[in-house]
């Protein structure tokens, strides 16, 4: 956007110094003729040069649209797997609607179902917000039910994890450099994080609940028991 601005002043500058060159035709005019030729012409193309230079003034001030440019920075694997928040393979087990975001155009959020992990899964099933857009605003889409290698950052706007075209996400079957690179990583089971297999808690909560009917249990044992023996 910058770059386009820029071009448009330079270029309302030079039709600036062609109109002031054009005006001085007038003076170097020696016949009643010439001078009259001279003034009709100046007149025409001063208001040709007077249009043009609205046009491009309105077009640098008021654009139609932003313009956005995606260049990305090559890095290998050792310095995404350093940088990134995150890095693991899976499964796309969900595909979020496309949103209009304040500050990073469309956004899409995906969840992934982890197989395994080299940095930063806390969680089974994680989920990655994506930049949406074309190649040119750095977009990238991720297929249901495909599998990839995963490389995500957190943002500093909404503290969630994102990802985009430049991060070097591809699908797992074509990861395979990658792979080699990263190493052995953490095979990633639902049991790691306490869920079950149909998607709840274990442990801690468990115990307690257990705790809870056990006790409720042992108390109307007791009040039957009082009872019993009053009458």
């Amino acid at each position: 956007m910058l770059d386009i601005t820029i071009f448009v002043l330079c270029y309302n500058f030079t039709i600036i110094i062609a109109a002031i060159k054009i005006c001085n035709l007038y003076n170097v005019c020696s016949s009643r003729e010439c001078r009259r030729g001279a003034v009709g012409m100046k007149q025409r193309l001063v208001m040709c040069m007077l249009v043009l230079l609205l046009v491009t003034s309105g077009l640098a001030l008021f654009p139609g649209e932003k313009v956005y440019a995606c260049g990305c920075v090559e890095s290998g694997v050792q310095e995404r797997l350093k940088t990134n928040t995150t890095v693991f393979t899976g499964e796309v087990v969900k595909k979020g609607p496309s949103q209009q975001s304040k500050n990073d155009g469309m956004l899409r959020e995906y969840t992934f179902d982890v197989d395994t992990a080299w940095k930063g899964v806390n969680a089974k099933k994680m989920k990655i917000i994506a930049s949406d857009g074309g190649s040119e605003s750095c977009g990238i889409q991720f297929e249901k039910n495909q599998s990839y290698l995963i490389y995500a950052y957190q943002s500093e706007l909404d503290h969630k994890l994102h990802t985009n075209l430049c991060s070097r996400n591809v699908l797992v079957e074509q990861a395979g450099d990658d792979l080699k690179l990263l190493g052995a990583g953490k095979v990633v089971s639902k049991e790691d994080f306490g869920e079950t297999s149909d998607g709840g808690r274990s442990g801690p909560v468990y115990l307690i609940l257990y705790g809870t009917v056990i006790l409720l249990a042992a108390l109307a044992v007791v009040w039957f028991w009082r009872r019993k023996k009053r009458i």
